[in-house]
């Protein structure tokens, strides 16, 4: 979205929040969206986690030294027989020596998965603030909705009151007065339902955060933050844990390669020798090399180049998947706000046809009917504001959540 059409939808946005505010918070303890966010980061849980895998492949790293185990050798050889009588003892310690760098190529590719792992808990940490910015929008939402339907249920009632005094007078229709009990119970009815709905609605809010209580501000009005401008370039962490996962990939190609190359083994140690004649003991080395003779490495190699061109098509997707998720969310966002501006403006009228038709039935100049489509009119514009907004939050959530945003 270019930066003037992002400043006039927040404009148009923070406009219709406004109006939308006027009735103040419904909830006894509102709870801010950043508020609701750390408490959800500050989980046990999600921190056990990270720091879970993080040790797993920290050991991975350490699991590939720079040289493998040493080998102790004890031999005893004895010869006997025409006039020989001799024993001799070895004992030495063999290091195989990677020269050809195939231990430091696994352990590149183990720190570069590594640097995924941290990538992916980067990632984790952003699914979880999109989860409870949903979470607190679809919960003030539900609770806006309870408050715009409260409302008519009072004008409803209001209105009843009104009928039933003058129906006892003989001065309105009984009928009037069904009419109106009849819309005023659905309504009471429908707002049983919605308060069911805003339980429904917080209870994952309520679990993300770990307070049975989280309940956010009725006013959506503090909503208008979520709809900041959008960082303007992707910072996918999940695509940079791809990138460390591909170059891990290569490593290991690299490191299968060289194991082709023969190994080099030094020994050093102790001979001592003993015959009827005597007895010596002297230094021993050996110098050995194994050969890659009957299995050259070839099946390893190409498991590794597959592999490498699997993370490569993996990151290729990846790519395209997150340019259409931001193609997506731009176009749900923008469609969602011009939506919630325009029913701002047909909420105007509905809001004063109430008044107009209750001083029309109070005149004598309407009916029942009149006073009742005019207050539903109002409820449902009010209504349909808030599907909108709750639509333009939801998709800006997602918007942030493919750019990669915090």
């Amino acid at each position: 979205m270019p930066p003037s059409h992002r400043g006039r939808a927040c404009g148009r946005t923070f406009i219709i929040l406004a109006a939308l505010a006027s009735a103040g918070p419904l909830a006894a303890e509102p709870l801010t969206e950043s508020q609701a966010i750390e408490r959800a980061l500050t989980q046990p849980e999600l921190g056990a986690l990270g720091d879970a895998n993080r040790a797993e492949a920290e050991a991975r790293v350490s699991g590939v030294r720079r040289f493998d185990n040493p080998e102790v050798e004890v031999s005893r050889e004895s010869v006997s027989g025409d006039g020989r009588d001799e024993t001799e003892w070895r004992l030495g310690v063999v290091q195989p020596i990677d020269i050809s760098g195939r231990r430091s190529r696994l352990r590149a590719a183990a720190r570069a998965e590594l640097g995924a792992v941290e990538y992916d808990s980067a990632r984790r940490r952003q699914e979880r603030i999109g989860q409870v910015r949903r979470a607190y929008a679809s919960c003030a939402a539900a609770i806006e909705k309870v408050r715009i339907t409260a409302g008519f249920v009072e004008r409803l009632r209001e209105a009843e009151r009104i009928v039933s005094a003058r129906a006892g007078t003989g001065d309105a229709a009984v009928y009037d007065l069904r009419r109106l009990r009849v819309e005023a119970r659905t309504a009471e009815a429908r707002t049983a339902i919605q308060e069911g709905e805003v339980r429904a609605a917080c209870a994952t809010l309520a679990a993300l955060t770990g307070d049975a209580e989280a309940r956010p501000t009725a006013s959506l009005a503090l909503l208008a933050a979520s709809l900041r401008p959008v960082a303007s370039a992707a910072n996918r962490p999940d695509l940079a844990a791809r990138e460390q996962r591909l170059t891990a990939a290569s490593e290991q190609v690299r490191a299968a390669e060289r194991a082709r190359l023969p190994d080099l083994a030094v020994g050093v140690g102790l001979l001592h020798v003993q015959s009827s004649g005597g007895s010596a003991t002297g230094p021993a080395v050996s110098l050995g090399m194994r050969v890659p003779l009957f299995d050259g490495g070839g099946p390893a190699i190409a498991e590794a180049r597959a592999r490498l061109r699997a993370r490569e098509a993996e990151l290729g997707l990846a790519r395209r998947e997150v340019d259409a998720a931001v193609a997506a969310a731009e176009a749900r966002s923008r469609a969602a706000l011009e939506a919630a501006e325009r029913a701002q403006s047909a909420a105007e009228d509905a809001r004063r046809l109430g008044p107009i038709a209750d001083a029309a039935y109070r005149g004598g100049e309407g009916g029942v009917v009149e006073l009742v489509d005019a207050f539903r009119a109002a409820r449902d514009a009010e209504l349909e504001i808030v599907d909108h907004l709750e639509r333009a939050l939801l998709a800006r959530v997602e918007l942030d959540l493919a750019r990669g945003a915090n």
